[in-house]
């Protein structure tokens, strides 16, 4: 009986600990997908007729049916370009993704451009690109989810394609820019949000700069008077000398300098005038996470998990006399300093589950060069990087970055024929970056020695051991 009683026990617990895997599989698989994309598409757009019904496809959530839709008259916008694809419309209803646009009327309704659509009296911003929905709490996209599976409830809207109804007008609304702007000529808006005072006029993007490619910004905007990120308006007058930038991967970090004070922007957030003037030091992102600037107070960075700008330690750049080697080595002639960036993951056996935990730009010396000039020997093909020589010790300043797993800005090249093959890429036109992570892992290419003197750090998560 006591063994049977154990074995009971054991199952009875092993049930219990299966459950919530076999919960999960059981709602991650309610989606029939694959069988809904081969369904007939509606010319260019996000929609398909699947077995008689109509469904949209919105993007991280998969396909939803609109029940509301009549299939025998449903018609995609003919706009004749992507932006516009995400809506469209029947005898009954004009539709933003899978949700209605109340009050359009489906027989009046064009597309103006830009994301916005118009019936002549009732005008919408229906946006390309779908967002979490920000109203749906987890438990009740949990709860709603299990409905779903159960057949006892709709899809959960997890995300969606978010619209914003522009007030009545008077005049017509058009397109403004090739931007998500709007105008009736006497307002502007950004993604259907008024922008004060704006001038449709004058109206202009800024230019915009990223690794060294300079091209109109998407989000920051001036009318000769006043400048804008996005809707909302900046402290600061415009002026011909605005510039912004992005730096590398970092897209949700869009930068403005004002030279004239030296003032910068991270969106609508001003840095602390108390430390101006900034200085970008980093203008390339392959080997850094963060945006540095320097100021007369040291070295600042955006945070953004705190959403703060944070001092990350003094100017090891203090005395100017650096000069370029690469993107990101420079030296003073006396000491070497290069910038990279370096990621911090948990473990899921340290009891956190595992996943990034922080993510560092650190500024590092060269330690044990040679005493000597630097010397540039070369390119290597495609812009991967440059090879120099110091002393008798020859280098590979890289420029390819972690997103290429080559995670270092410079490293020792520790033979002749290594150096050879890389400067001989520009006659040969042979080489990748697979090349590069070979030379690497085979221990041709290596790592110098060095030390770090200042870090720039975002942490995501808390990690905690346990014993």
């Amino acid at each position: 009986m006591q063994k049977r009683a154990k074995w009971t026990v054991i199952t009875l617990v092993l049930i219990i600990a299966a459950l919530p895997m076999f919960l999960l599989f059981w709602l991650m698989d309610g989606d029939d997908f694959a069988a809904v994309d081969h369904g007939q598409s509606y010319g260019n757009s996000i929609y398909k007729n699947h077995q008689g019904g109509v469904y949209a496809a919105v993007p991280s959530n998969g396909y939803y049916r609109l029940d509301q839709a009549d299939p025998a008259s449903f018609q995609a916008f003919d706009t004749g370009a992507f932006d516009g694809r995400q809506a469209a419309r029947d005898q009954r209803h004009v539709y933003c993704g899978n949700q209605v646009l109340p009050d359009l009327k489906p027989a009046l309704a064009r597309y103006l451009g830009n994301s916005y659509f118009s019936d002549g009296a009732a005008t919408y911003f229906c946006s390309m690109h779908s967002v979490r929905n920000e109203e749906l709490g987890m438990l009740d996209e949990f709860w709603q989810k299990i409905l779903y599976r159960a057949d006892a409830g709709p899809k959960p809207q997890t995300y969606l394609y978010p619209f914003v109804a522009l007030p009545a007008s008077a005049r017509p609304y058009r397109p403004l820019l090739d931007s998500e702007l709007a105008t009736d000529d006497a307002r502007v808006y950004y993604r259907g949000r008024e922008m004060p005072q704006a001038q449709p006029a004058s109206l202009r993007r800024l230019p915009a700069g990223r690794d060294g490619d300079v091209r109109p910004s998407d989000d920051f905007f001036a009318d000769g008077r006043r400048v804008y990120f996005h809707e909302q308006l900046l402290p600061l007058s415009d002026d011909p000398a605005l510039y912004t930038f992005m730096v590398g991967d970092l897209y949700r970090q869009p930068y403005l300098r004002d030279p004239r004070d030296g003032m910068v922007y991270v969106g609508a957030q001003p840095f602390d005038a108390a430390h101006a003037p900034y200085r970008l030091l980093n203008e390339q992102g392959r080997h850094v996470y963060h945006a540095l600037f320097a100021t007369k107070d040291g070295i600042y960075f955006y945070n953004t998990q705190t959403r703060q700008v944070e001092r990350a330690g003094d100017d090891p750049f203090v005395s100017g006399a650096y000069i370029e080697l690469s993107p990101y080595v420079y030296t003073d002639g006396r000491q070497t300093l290069f910038l990279r960036a370096q990621e911090s993951w948990a473990r899921s056996s340290r009891g956190s589950g595992g996943g990034l935990v922080s993510r560092s730009t650190l500024i590092n010396r060269l330690e044990g060069a040679p005493d000597g000039n630097w010397k540039k020997l070369g390119a290597v093909y495609h812009g991967f990087g440059t090879v120099w020589q110091k002393g008798d010790t020859l280098y590979y300043l890289d420029e390819l970055g972690p997103t290429q797993l080559v995670s270092n800005s410079i490293y020792q090249i520790l033979d002749r024929g290594t150096a050879d093959f890389l400067l001989r890429s520009q006659e040969t036109r042979q080489i990748t970056a697979a090349d590069i992570r070979k030379l690497i892992r085979g221990g041709k290419l290596a790592v110098p020695q060095h030390e770090a003197v200042l870090e720039a750090k975002t942490r995501y998560r808390k990690v905690f051991s346990i014993f």
